[in-house]
């Protein structure tokens, strides 16, 4: 197995007993960002001659003897829209592209104290708004396995640059999906964790309104299960809550009932449960109560807020905007705010959080699909699964119910549907256990076949 497919758990391991030099390390990543890169167009902006720097001293560092962090030396990505001092964080907007991060983002300072070195920053949509990477300050991102297919957003960059191995370990965030949805569909993993555990300050566009500090979080991706604890852990700056031994109840679900789910989606499920089932956990036919109104409260509240915010935000640029700048500005200027509305939304969402919290006592872990379809075409966006139909509304319900509770939630691969693109499934825990999700994902890796490594 060459570098480049390493753990980054192994790279640290080896940095550590110096077996593997951080200077080669980083030098192998660099050599396959520059062969791929320029075809993929996952990192838009890299930091390489500080990153050789930084590397070098982590060499003297292991040399010199004495305890290093645990990420030392190994090269890690940020998507671009967390901030990475001294590089853009453009948010992939006309409006802000002459912005510089001044500062790393709170969860990037944490990564570099943990002893990772930041190699560049990588694409998003425009004001990370959509599920597909492209804008017109940097444009699309390729999915590694079908050129003709999205990578997904907003995390877009990050997942394909850690499914053609161009990254050992990736950092994007997820307010209804960011960073999930683009692991589904590129095959690797990605986490968002328990609300507040990772800090969103540094983060484009996750300023002070209540619903996006609430909804949104800063999360792992990785191609390999066991890294994302490592990487997490570093992000929150703290240590994780042990994992509860199982084996444990699980619930499964194919759908929410709010869109059609394609048969790939369904058929990873149940070899998950089957998996889960095999192992010796208690696997059960549960669905979550409420999704239809857990979204409906999400939604209000997340427009309300983006109503207040985003005309000011765009002025009289809205000629500058991308296709998917426009959608998201057009959504929520047309969309009149009331405060009643707003605040009856939050009440309503408090009491559908207590409900899930009392029915995941019963069912601490949760299996169910990522997305509803695999990786559309780029630009196509989800018209249909199987050829039904999609219904108006949220396409990504699957995913959103996790941000708007609050949830840890995990994208586990879960091999290739009939096309030959990744398919994943979802892992979904209690709030604040984010071990035991991460603990299934790993038991998952094995059964399922784990990170799905593509053509490039």
């Amino acid at each position: 197995m060459s570098v480049t497919e390493l753990s980054a758990a192994d790279l640290a391991v080896g940095i550590r007993a110096g077996e593997l030099s951080p200077v080669a390390v980083l030098e192998a990543f660099i050599e396959r960002i520059e062969l791929f890169n320029p075809e993929l167009n996952a990192v838009v902006a890299t930091r390489f001659d500080e990153a050789r720097s930084e590397a070098a001293a982590a060499e003297r560092a292991v040399a010199a003897g004495g305890p290093v962090p645990p990420l030392h030396g190994v090269p890690v990505t940020v998507k671009e829209a967390i901030g990475v001092a001294g590089l853009p964080q453009t948010n992939g907007s006309l409006l802000t592209a002459d912005v510089v991060a001044p500062r790393d983002g709170r969860a990037v300072a944490n990564l570099r104290a943990a002893g990772a070195i930041v190699m560049g920053v990588t694409n998003v949509p425009e004001f990370c708004a959509y599920y597909d990477t492209d804008n017109r300050v940097y444009g699309r991102t390729l999915n590694p396995h079908d050129h003709e297919h999205t990578s997904g957003g907003s995390s877009g960059g990050e997942s394909a640059a850690l499914s053609a191995g161009l990254s050992p370990l990736g950092v994007g965030s997820d307010i209804g999906s960011s960073v999930r949805q683009p692991a589904c569909w590129t095959g690797v993993y990605g986490m968002k964790p328990t609300r507040g555990l990772v800090p969103l300050a540094g983060h484009a566009g996750f300023g002070t309104p209540p619903a996006w500090q609430m909804f949104a979080a800063i999360g792992p991706m990785a191609r390999y299960a066991g890294d994302l604890a490592l990487a997490l852990e570093a992000l929150a700056g703290q240590p994780l809550a042990p994992a509860l031994p199982g084996p444990r109840r699980v619930a499964v679900f194919e759908d929410d009932g709010l869109q059609p789910v394609a048969r790939s989606c369904r058929n990873a499920v149940r070899h998950a449960a089957a998996a889960l089932a095999d192992g010796g956990n208690d696997v059960v036919e549960a669905a979550p109560p409420s999704p239809l109104e857990v979204r409906r409260a999400y939604d209000t509240m997340l427009v309300t807020e983006a109503s207040q915010f985003v005309p000011g935000l765009v002025g009289d640029r809205a000629a500058d905007l991308s296709r998917y700048g426009r959608m998201m500005y057009e959504g929520v200027t047309s969309f009149p705010p009331d405060l009643e509305r707003y605040v009856k939304a939050g009440s309503a969402l408090a009491e559908l959080q207590d409900a899930t919290d009392e029915w995941l006592e019963d069912h601490p872990i949760v299996i169910c699909p990522v997305t509803p379809v695999t990786a559309p075409v780029a630009g196509e966006g989800i018209t249909n699964a199987d050829g039904e139909e999609m219904l108006p509304g949220g396409k990504l319900t699957l995913s959103t119910w996790a941000n708007a509770l609050g949830l840890p939630a995990v994208s586990v691969p879960a091999g290739r549907d009939d096309s030959r693109l990744p398919v994943g499934v979802q892992v979904v825990g209690r709030r604040g256990r984010d071990a035991d999700v991460l603990a299934v994902a790993c038991e998952l890796e094995s059964a399922l076949g784990g990170w799905v490594r593509p053509a490039v």
